[in-house]
């Protein structure tokens, strides 16, 4: 039987020639959203290698590779091989029972070329004397820019329906966005944006099982969260929701684009983020929108998501009934200031020792419209007074000796110190800051305010 009349039969059969090359092993790799995997290795016997198994491999960008040599290749047919040089791979590429990748070294061919020539035009204006010669290259230079978009554009037309298309495709979205018109209205400006924004991803098929095995997928779905979509939390949700809709026909890549974000945002280092993390946990997994996960699984994160729901930025923080130093009963909307620190701490945690100074000498410099409250989450009486006698600690010391409150929870207090700030509705407008930033961050609040 002929190489390629075993196409049909299952598995895969992959022959790559590689004129010139001494290895002895070459592996086949594939990318899958950022990272790189190891799929089959197989041994050079002269300078052919054959990779071959019985499943049947899914579709993408994959990549030839040894300490020496790399070659991207696309898997699409299942049995094609591959002739090509060490020194020039696509240029002297041939290749056999593979459109796609036929259309990948055409593709290559056309892209390494025009950059050669861009490539010697910056030469040429590096050493161009006048400025009268260097407008002429850039000139030029734009004209092959155009060129390269217009060979892209040419070849996505062609093949339209294949995964190289597809990919072509996706190497054409732009991240940036330009307002078209003179003297724009905010609403015709927003509209303009929303239309972008919108159909940004129009032309690409998210049914199709290769996209996440392509170097550039994940990245153009990044820009498209991280720099298209406005960065707040409701935009970013709505973003990712749309994504989440866009691939809901395509098992894998819904729930690779699920656990992405939903990590991505457990953690995220820029406050208020979290709660896209808890409107995930909330929407998908605990409802239902997240097969693959078991019931452990969910019932940890059920556990979880107690100590982030009460505390997002934007909504009312949660009432705690407290006592002072005098054992009288105290509650946290008494409080009446413009803003309020709301400081939870222990007087035996080292890092509360540390800090606790720090937002004492904050404290005497900021506004009188201005009060920490500050909360011990221990039990022991003595050494809270003693605490708050030792620094001279003259804002609202505050504690919860009978362990009544449930502030722990609400306010995810697991470790201290933890500080929130709150406006004069006792709405959260920042928590977990660094005791260093609560100054910078309340002067800007009063500044605005006065504007």
């Amino acid at each position: 039987m002929s190489f390629y009349a075993q196409a049909q039969e299952q598995g895969y059969k992959i022959k790559v020639t590689v004129k010139g090359t001494q290895d002895s092993v070459l592996y086949l790799g594939y990318n899958f959203g950022t990272k790189k995997y190891l799929q089959d290795t197989a041994k050079v016997k002269g300078e052919t290698v054959v990779f071959e198994g019985n499943t049947v491999l899914k579709p993408g960008v994959y990549f030839l590779y040894s300490p020496t040599y790399y070659m991207e290749l696309i898997v699409d047919e299942q049995r094609f091989e591959i002739e090509t040089d060490l020194i020039d791979t696509y240029g002297d590429m041939r290749v056999k029972g593979s459109l796609a990748n036929e259309q990948f070294r055409d593709f290559q061919r056309l892209m390494i070329r025009h950059q050669q020539q861009i490539r010697d035009l910056t030469k040429s204006i590096d050493s161009t004397a006048t400025k009268l010669d260097s407008a002429t290259v850039l000139a030029e230079m734009h004209e092959i820019n155009e060129l390269n978009e217009a060979v892209r554009d040419s070849l996505q037309q062609v093949d339209q329906g294949t995964f190289v298309g597809e990919l072509l495709t996706l190497m054409n979205l732009k991240a940036q966005f330009a307002f078209e018109g003179d003297s724009l209205t905010s609403d015709e400006k927003q509209r303009q944006y929303n239309d972008f924004k919108d159909h940004y991803f129009d032309a690409v098929n998210f049914d199709s099982e290769g996209l996440l095995r392509t170097p550039i997928f994940e990245a153009k779905i990044n820009e498209y969260v991280d720099k298209v979509t406005i960065q707040n939390p409701d935009s970013i949700i709505s973003s990712i929701n749309y994504l989440l809709t866009k691939s809901a026909n395509n098992e894998e890549m819904y729930r690779y684009f699920l656990v992405t974000f939903f990590q991505k945002y457990q953690n995220h280092k820029i406050m208020g983020m979290d709660k896209v993390f808890v409107y995930l946990a909330d929407e998908y997994y605990l409802n239902g929108k997240a097969p693959w996960a078991n019931e452990a699984m969910l019932q940890e994160l059920r556990d979880e998501m107690v100590f982030h729901r009460d505390n997002q930025i934007g909504e009312f923080a949660p009432q705690i009934y407290l006592q002072d130093t005098l054992g009288r009963p105290v509650n946290l909307y008494e409080v009446k200031y413009d803003y309020v620190i709301l400081y939870f701490y222990s007087p035996t945690c080292g890092h509360c020792k540390k800090k606790t100074p720090v937002l004492k000498e904050v404290y005497d410099r900021l506004d009188e419209k201005v009060q920490v409250v500050a909360v011990d989450t221990d039990t022991d009486e003595d050494k809270w007074k003693a605490f708050i006698k030792e620094l001279d600690l003259t804002w609202l010391n505050y504690a919860d000796l009978g362990y009544k409150s449930n502030f722990r929870v609400q306010y995810n207090v697991r470790s201290t110190p933890v500080l929130y700030i709150l406006d004069k509705d006792k709405r959260i407008i920042a928590k977990k800051l660094d005791v260093e930033q609560v100054e910078g961050f309340i002067n800007e609040q009063i500044r605005r305010a006065s504007l």
